[in-house]
């Protein structure tokens, strides 16, 4: 089930297939959730994805500490005693997040979620929030 475009149910839950993986989300760049696996609640799928916008923002300001020179940030993980939290950058203005109990092969769900992002990323694409004016 997604939360306002059904189309991409079928590549999160496809991604939450993955042996020990839990939940997935698309976030606009802007923090908010676009679309979640079958069985990641609203409520949940709104808490990460505020947790996710914060986490995001200091890894990218993390990669100061990698090199003297410009690089862009790719993806993050956070390791927990019962699991771990994934998160790379999708199609233009999108991220995608993924949860996998301990379990999980790491380098075998990361380049899983990178092959679906290599694949499909106008389809993980989140065009910009217009704005509208004040009134």
């Amino acid at each position: 089930m997604t939360a306002s475009r059904p189309d991409l149910a079928w590549i999160l839950d496809g991604l939450v297939n993955a042996p020990h993986a839990r939940h997935a989300l698309l976030l606009s760049a802007d923090g908010l959730p676009v679309a979640h696996s079958d069985g990641c609640h609203t409520d949940l799928a709104d808490k990460i994805a505020a947790t996710v916008s914060g986490l995001q923002a200091l890894s990218r300001s993390g990669g100061l500490f990698v090199s003297d020179e410009n690089t862009t940030w790719q993806q993050t993980m956070v390791q927990y005693g019962a699991g771990y939290l994934f998160v790379i950058a999708a199609g233009s203005g999108a991220h995608l997040v993924a949860s996998a109990g301990a379990d999980v092969d790491i380098a075998g769900f990361s380049y899983r979620m990178a092959d679906i992002v290599k694949r499909l990323p106008e389809a993980l694409a989140v065009a910009p929030r217009e704005h509208s004016p004040q009134g």
